[in-house]
């Protein structure tokens, strides 16, 4: 990881993350926001995470509830509808 992400556990707090929930990272960058919310969804949770920077592609966790979507978040209502996501729990 390259920076520490800010307000980290105000942030991960304030999602109050359920399990099953689905969620979005708006800025991926060095996924410490991320790896919070995986360490709290359970098996059945997801996160997509947004990040048009080529540069965060390596600080990607390998683990089958996340997907990172390389292109800028304005494109989020579009890249959720293609994976067939209606609604989300937190962003």
């Amino acid at each position: 990881m390259y920076h520490v992400p800010v307000l980290f556990n105000e942030c991960v707090a304030a999602l109050n993350i359920r399990e099953n929930g689905i969620y979005i990272d708006c800025t991926f960058g060095g996924g410490g926001h991320s790896r919070g919310i995986l360490e709290k969804l359970g098996s059945d949770g997801k996160l997509f995470a947004f990040d048009q920077d080529k540069a965060v592609l390596p600080n990607q966790p390998d683990d089958n509830r996340f997907k990172l979507i390389p292109h800028n978040f304005r494109y989020i209502k579009k890249f959720l509808r293609l994976e067939g996501i209606r609604q989300v729990d937190g962003i």
